[in-house]
């Protein structure tokens, strides 16, 4: 059997290379993907965008994730590579609309304008586009072989449907055997955070009690190097995580290595459509929720982060069952016009919010951390805690229309408008939301990659 590596590329960024094996995969939403090949020379890429163009001055940071700066980039490289422009063959796929479709929606049109900024930048460089599938109302996937400069765009889920065989949905005995199989998140990782939310609490307490467990330790000091916490700060100690990047990096970077581990339960054949797709999906809706907090004046800031990581906890435990059942499950999202949950719910028996509950009450979370992972896809059923399940529902949403490919989901997006209402934006504040999406967290070759 031959084997092809495949390169995930995530949102906002691009790849270019030559004469190789990979084939490039995006996985696109609301987001716009280009992929551009020279068949004579096997010189190629393929770039992820996000946005027409940059809501402020974000594009001094990130070009590559708006059409206006990204598409002009990719080119540059590629004729860097020794490809003439006219010589490039384009593909372009994506462009769907973020729902639910109203008149603002129609005219806010990310992914067109996206679209039309693309296709004038390929046009004026005499690039021709000999495939485009843009717009409509569903995930899509637009790969690039690297080694024949074939290209192919279908539906997100569709390779997935294989012959459906049985399954036998899980019982209720079954979910709980499970939770009890799992190896859970430290308690060293949630002792911190109540402490860090207490009004008494020192930094060298915090410092104190993570020393005790050597293996969060080390975990946490990998994540604070990491470009996600610094990128270009060494962090050698624990008190250097303290004095070079502050007593919240400290926290949040404890909390993110702990759930990542507990993530890692996962494989690549349920949920995560990447390795460690749960993970990544999960820092990008706590990166995104905290960002929503902070430009809504939430009194949830602090907890905003937290709340997004832990959202999603409910999918490790159904996981395995999703595996088990992918052909009908991975069917039914594709086919059906029903969201996630509903399908979760016919399948399986249970919903990943209601398993994380389960989770939550076993491990003793606040009244508003279960809340929120009960409540993120109906953020409107909260009873004291609305602010932040809209702030999480909102990232959770953001990260799937605009950051698709690390895990599966399919939300309903009637809760979209009053999310927006609830916390103080409009439509016209929707590209600034998405442009924090934390797309420097997601650049690690070797957990975005896969083979066929």
């Amino acid at each position: 059997m031959t084997y092809q590596k495949i390169e995930h590329i995530a949102a906002g960024q691009f790849k270019v290379g030559k004469a190789q094996t990979t084939v490039y995969q995006a996985y696109l939403g609301t987001c716009l993907g280009v992929a551009l090949y020279d068949a004579s020379k096997k010189i190629g890429g393929m770039i992820h965008i996000l946005l027409p163009e940059p809501p402020g001055i974000s594009s001094a940071d990130f070009p590559e994730k708006y059409a206006s700066t990204g598409v002009p980039m990719l080119i540059r490289e590629l004729i860097k590579l020794g490809v003439s422009p006219e010589n490039l063959s384009a593909s372009i796929a994506g462009g769907a609309l973020v729902g639910p479709v109203s008149h603002q929606d129609m005219g806010l049109d990310i992914g067109g304008r996206s679209q039309d900024i693309a296709v004038s930048i390929l046009e004026a460089y005499g690039v021709k586009t000999i495939k485009s599938e843009t717009g409509g109302f569903f995930t899509c996937t637009l790969e690039l072989d690297m080694a024949t400069g074939q290209t192919c765009i279908s539906p997100a889920w569709e390779d997935t449907c294989k012959s459906e065989g049985t399954f036998s949905a899980p019982s209720l005995d079954d979910i709980f055997t499970t939770i009890d199989q799992l190896k859970p998140i430290p308690q060293t990782a949630l002792k911190i955070f109540r402490m860090f939310h207490s009004a008494r609490h020192h930094i060298t307490d915090i410092t104190g009690e993570l020393a005790k467990d050597q293996v969060l330790s080390g975990q946490t000091l990998k994540l604070c190097n990491s470009a996600l916490f610094s990128g270009m700060v060494k962090v050698d100690t624990l008190k250097d995580a303290v004095l070079l990047l502050g007593e919240d990096m400290l926290i949040k970077s404890v909390i993110t290595a702990a759930v990542n581990t507990y993530y890692n339960q996962t494989g690549t054949s349920g949920y995560s459509l990447c390795k460690g797709g749960l993970f990544f999906h999960a820092v990008g809706v706590a990166s995104t929720a905290e960002k929503i907090a902070e430009k809504s004046g939430s009194s949830f800031l602090k907890s905003a982060y937290t709340a997004g990581l832990l959202h999603d906890i409910g999918k490790v435990v159904l996981d395995q069952y999703v595996a088990d059942s992918s052909p009908l499950f991975f069917r039914k999202l594709s086919q059906e016009n029903e969201n996630f949950m509903t399908s979760e719910k016919k399948l399986l028996g249970i919903t990943h919010s209601e398993a994380g509950a389960l989770l939550a009450k076993k491990w003793n979370f606040s009244q508003t951390l279960s809340e929120v992972i009960k409540f993120h896809h109906t953020p409107e059923k909260a009873t004291n805690n609305k602010d932040i399940a809209y702030i999480i529902y909102l990232a959770d949403l953001l990260m799937e229309k605009f950051s698709a490919g690390f895990d599966l989901e399919k939300m309903q997006t009637k809760s979209f408008e009053p999310a927006l209402d609830h916390l103080g934006f409009t439509m016209a504040d929707l590209p600034e939301l998405v442009d924090a999406i934390p797309i420097n967290a997601f650049k690690n070759d070797d957990i975005l990659t896969a083979q066929r």
